[in-house]
């Protein structure tokens, strides 16, 4: 019995190479291929998508999208010539357009003329005009659904059948698109409601707007090395941006209102602008790429347009960054919180007992072979269960804490990992051979794990403390971060912002939260190089700055009442990065650097914390201390609410910051501890000393209170 509908005359049922000869792939995506094809009895070409269908697909919805495509003829749209449906999959045949899509193009070409992205607006309003006509939206214009014929025609692509398949379909309410150039309205979909087909008119000025400065300017390369073409545009330019980029879709004008627009308007908008960039694309050698223009030419032009850059590009990145709002806590964001559940005590076996506070270190894993090199902590936002992650030599690993009785990981993704931060449901990471950040859908991942089928061979090979290899998925790298070897995360309390900074071979690259579409935004990129070995990577926040700075070492003090020098990085700069840097011989160990609030700054140096301002002074008031001393070598310290834990090669010991009295601590000589995390959940390793290579036993620090 067949799993689908019987399709309607619109979809045949026929086998569908007795009319289209498949000759090659052209393309590929979420839902399918694309193949170059022939039919056999014209002769004429044809783009063919196959698509596999699922046995949840709602036919009927497919039916109705197809039919929908049929009916929509024009120039500027993909004719649309036949559908099939032959052993579960379906295929969709269209126009054929020899010349590839915009994004193909410009990412060989660089930034378009401006006549040229004049010529490519107008064709698309036309095209979306039209649909807009008849009461339909596209809803994912981007520069892979614009498509260009070898003759120079402009063609819209993907819209109806693809959104809705795509988005295995949703709603109009759903949050669907591609989130470069969403629309404001449909990125707050979730909480403001529906939108219409105005969002399409926003994606068209981002998309074109991208294409006049070059490949993906937000997430690739840093702004001003890449703007200058578009600081040589006309105002007319201008100014279609600003009134596409209308936040208000009430007052962001129509298809047809810009197709008066001075810009589209203009003449000379013919398709021999379009067939000299299909000819750029295809003989490179005979054109002069952008980035050969020498800089200095263009020095004077570019330092006058500045403003007018910030005015059109700055407007629709930061379109609503100044919105968001954000809980504006006066810790820094990377040390742990006080989101801890409260885990029944019968689970556990204490392992110590501290002196005063009444914390203690509890086991929640027993004999693990992992080689782990971090760990964090996530609560499920539906079940309210809690998770250890750890990032090991073999993956990124989970312990779910309200099942300790099962005492099994499970493995989220394969790829070694060294540094993990969760933050709104997505883990962020550092994975890979080569290192990279990659972000992670939680909640998607703890998905994957419950599909019927798995869950069998869960119950089948679930052992005591036994961890259980399991496929990845829903995860992304983020662009331009391979070869990162340092993360940091922090909060600005002034502005509530939250910033990603990460250290690469040849320079650090910072990314800013970006609330709207959960994920973090590349913003700026630094090349020059880093200390070797960089001991120290932490950002510090400064009144009135943008941008936090970065500290990348820690000197001796030069001048008087100043125990310490942060070396750091100015990242509110273009022309002066170092602010403190390179100046002094006098570097010292630093073993740990934060900031507690907004000009407090702990400091640790070998068997020594100091508590200093933002210039390096010792700082003493009533609520803490300004130096704590202990008689080991501190290997990683915690900071909790009062206290502050010093961890070392045996033991740890906790000195609270007012007193400095000790309030707790653990002293084993037989065993070797290590921290392995301590945002939100402590999370410490004990092995034996006299076997390296033995198991590990997990720890998990229980009781203690609100911590920095």
């Amino acid at each position: 019995m067949d799993i689908f509908p019987r399709p309607s005359h619109e979809i045949q049922r026929r086998n569908p190479q007795h009319d289209f000869e498949l000759i090659q792939r052209v393309g590929s995506g979420t839902y399918g291929d694309v193949y170059k094809a022939r039919n056999i009895q014209t002769g004429e070409l044809a783009a063919v998508k196959i698509i596999k269908l699922e046995p949840g697909d709602d036919f009927s919805i497919i039916q109705q999208e197809i039919f929908m495509v049929k009916e929509c003829m024009h120039h500027n749209i993909v004719a649309y010539f036949g559908s099939y449906l032959c052993r579960e999959k379906l295929w969709i045949c269209m126009e054929y357009c020899g010349g590839g899509s915009l994004q193909d193009i410009y990412h060989v070409t660089g930034p378009l003329s401006e006549l040229q992205i004049a010529y490519m607006s107008r064709e698309t309003l036309q095209g979306l005009g039209y649909l807009h006509s008849k009461g339909k939206m596209h809803r994912d214009i981007k520069g892979a659904n614009i498509l260009l014929t070898d003759n120079g025609d402009v063609k819209l692509a993907d819209f109806g059948v693809a959104a809705k398949i795509t988005a295995t379909i949703a709603k109009r309410k759903s949050f669907i698109g591609t989130p470069y150039w969403m629309a404001p309205e449909v990125a707050a979909v979730e909480k403001n409601g529906g939108y219409n087909q105005l969002c399409d008119i926003w994606a068209v000025a981002y998309l074109f707007l991208f294409s006049s400065v070059g490949d993906s300017v937000c997430e690739s390369k840093s702004f001003y090395s890449h703007t200058f073409p578009l600081c040589l545009r006309s105002p007319a330019f201008h100014n279609f941006v600003k009134m596409s980029l209308t936040k208000n879709p009430k007052r962001r004008p129509t298809a047809e209102k810009l197709l008066s627009h001075v810009f589209v308007a203009q003449t000379g908008l013919t398709r021999r602008l379009a067939v000299d960039l299909l000819d750029k694309m295809n003989n490179p050698d005979n054109h002069q790429h952008y980035n050969e223009v020498d800089d200095d030419d263009l020095e004077v032009k570019f330092n006058l347009e500045k403003k007018a850059v910030n005015l059109s590009f700055f407007f629709f990145l930061h379109f609503t960054v100044d919105k968001l709002q954000f809980e504006p806590p006066l810790r820094k964001e990377t040390e742990a919180h006080s989101e801890m559940v409260k885990i029944p005590c019968c689970l556990f076996t204490p392992c110590c007992v501290s002196l005063q506070m009444g914390a203690c270190f509890s086991k929640v894993f027993d004999g693990c072979p992992l080689k782990i090199n971090c760990a964090t902590s996530w609560i499920h936002p539906d079940t309210k269960d809690q998770y250890l992650i750890f990032g090991t030599e073999d993956g990124i690993y989970t312990l779910n804490l309200n099942e300790l009785h099962e005492a099994t990981m499970e493995q989220l993704f394969p790829r070694k990992c060294t540094w993990l931060y969760v933050i709104n449901n997505n883990l962020m990471s550092l994975s890979g051979k080569s290192f990279q950040l990659y972000s992670h859908n939680l909640i998607g991942l703890f998905e994957q794990l419950k599909k019927p089928g798995l869950a069998a061979q869960f119950q089948t090979h679930r052992f005591p403390d036994k961890i259980l290899p399991r496929r990845f998925a829903l995860t992304t790298k983020i662009p331009d971060t391979k070869g990162c070897h340092k993360c940091c995360i922090v909060r600005n309390p002034y502005t509530g912002h939250k910033y990603l900074c990460g250290a690469l071979q040849s320079g650090i690259v910072l990314l800013q939260w970006y609330e709207p579409m959960q994920r973090f935004m590349l913003i700026k990129h630094f090349d020059f190089p880093l200390p070797s070995p960089l001991k120290v990577f932490e950002m510090l926040v400064v009144p009135e700055q943008e941008y936090p700075l970065v500290c990348v070492a820690i000197s001796q003090g030069m001048e008087p009442g100043q125990v310490v020098r942060f070396e750091t990085i100015n990242l509110n700069s273009c022309s002066s990065w170092f602010t403190e840097i390179g100046t002094s011989n006098q570097q010292v160990d630093a073993i740990h650097v934060t900031q507690l609030e907004r000009d407090t700054v702990l400091v640790c140096l070998d068997q020594n914390l100091k508590i200093v301002n933002l210039q390096g002074r010792l700082k003493s008031n009533k609520k803490l201390a300004s130096e704590l001393s202990f008689d080991f070598c501190i290997a990683s310290v915690v900071c909790l609410q009062d206290s502050v834990l010093a961890f070392w090669k045996h033991g740890m010991q906790g000195k609270s910051f007012k007193s400095n009295e000790v309030t707790q601590e653990i002293s084993d000589p037989s065993r070797v501890f290590r921290l392995l995390g301590s945002d939100r959940v402590v999370v410490l390793e004990s092995r034996p000393t006299d076997i390296p290579t033995a198991l590990s036993n997990l720890y998990t620090l229980a009781g203690h209170e609100n911590s920095y």
